[in-house]
């Protein structure tokens, strides 16, 4: 991938980044940045949102995605991401992709779970989501008397 840099776009600096995909997160790929070897940072993206910037602009939340402008018709996918507001202002980052490389690790993830035919389990999800919520020690869950609560 190439990262831009500079505020007019003109300069692209390379980057390593890494595509994946897993069944149990079916609608989901994960990219992951590299910086000298070390992760610098993970997004996951809508796998079905991917596919179809390949071929025309998408998104309007904190992931944008749309065949890169100036490039030979269909040869690279323009990928922007918008990070988390903070006081210096949004940080954002523009990376370019060989459409031909996002599409053939998209046909791969397609093979794996087909489009859809994507399934997630509620029991696994709740389960993840009470796990990912609770509280680290028992002595921080709040508690409350039930009869305070139930109407009279």
């Amino acid at each position: 991938m190439e990262l831009e840099t500079g505020e007019d776009g003109a300069g692209r600096a390379p980057l390593s980044a890494e595509l994946a995909y897993a069944a149990a997160d079916p609608f989901a790929v994960t990219m992951t940045f590299y910086c000298d070897g070390d992760e610098v940072t993970r997004w996951r993206l809508d796998r079905q949102q991917l596919a179809e910037g390949c071929r025309y602009p998408v998104g309007e939340g904190d992931v944008r995605i749309a065949p890169a402008p100036g490039a030979a018709r269909g040869t690279r996918v323009r990928v922007e991401l918008l990070g988390t507001p903070g006081p210096a202002g949004r940080d954002r980052a523009v990376l370019y992709a060989a459409t031909a490389d996002v599409t053939a690790f998209l046909a791969t993830a397609h093979a794996v779970v087909p489009p859809g035919e994507e399934r997630v389990c509620l029991d696994d999800l709740v389960s993840r989501l009470v796990r990912e919520a609770s509280p680290a020690s028992p002595e921080a869950t709040p508690t409350f008397p039930v009869e305070d609560h139930l109407p009279r």
